[in-house]
């Protein structure tokens, strides 16, 4: 009897696992708010970058793909924010230390927020891997998730960034 109550246990969770709709983050959907620490002790929310642009990327200090990108996540950033891009880094390391220290040997100009307990990029996103990037336009909707490094200086994702911006 035991055994069958286990049994019927598992078999309802499995079900239930099945019929519960995802938590990922969808494209042409309004994105997820929050607000989250940066690096400079002040508070980054996403609604208040409205009419801007906004590259979420989602890295950590010990995912090697995610510190090879950074650096040409900086240059799109440095090139494109007066026409209104915002590159926000946010860092799913459990510390600030290595995150501070690596932004300030890389020279990260764009804003660097922790998501140390990974409720952005878990509970709102449903995001997994590292780096993963969401592009939102400027009415606060998902337009694109890229999983995996992306050398922003591709003349190919310099295109698309450059759409973005002319809203198209």
């Amino acid at each position: 009897m035991r055994c069958i109550l286990v049994f019927l246990l598992l078999l309802l969770s499995l079900l239930t696992l099945s019929v519960t709709p995802s938590l990922a983050v969808k494209l042409n959907t309004p994105a997820p708010d929050f607000t989250l620490k940066d690096l400079q002790g002040g508070r980054q929310t996403l609604s208040g970058y409205r009419g801007k642009l906004v590259l979420l990327n989602f890295w950590s200090t010990t995912c090697p793909p995610c510190v090879q990108e950074l650096p040409s996540l900086n240059d799109l950033y440095k090139d494109q924010k007066q026409a209104g891009l915002l590159v926000l880094g946010i860092a799913l390391d459990p510390s600030e230390k290595p995150v501070h220290e690596l932004a300030g040997k890389l020279r990260l100009e764009f804003p660097v927020a922790l998501d140390s307990n990974k409720d952005v990029y878990f509970d709102s996103y449903g995001l997994f891997g590292q780096p993963v990037s969401v592009i939102i336009d400027r009415t606060g909707l998902v337009r694109e998730k890229m999983i995996g490094a992306v050398d922003w200086n591709s003349p190919l994702i310099r295109a698309k960034i450059h759409s973005y911006l002319k809203g198209r």
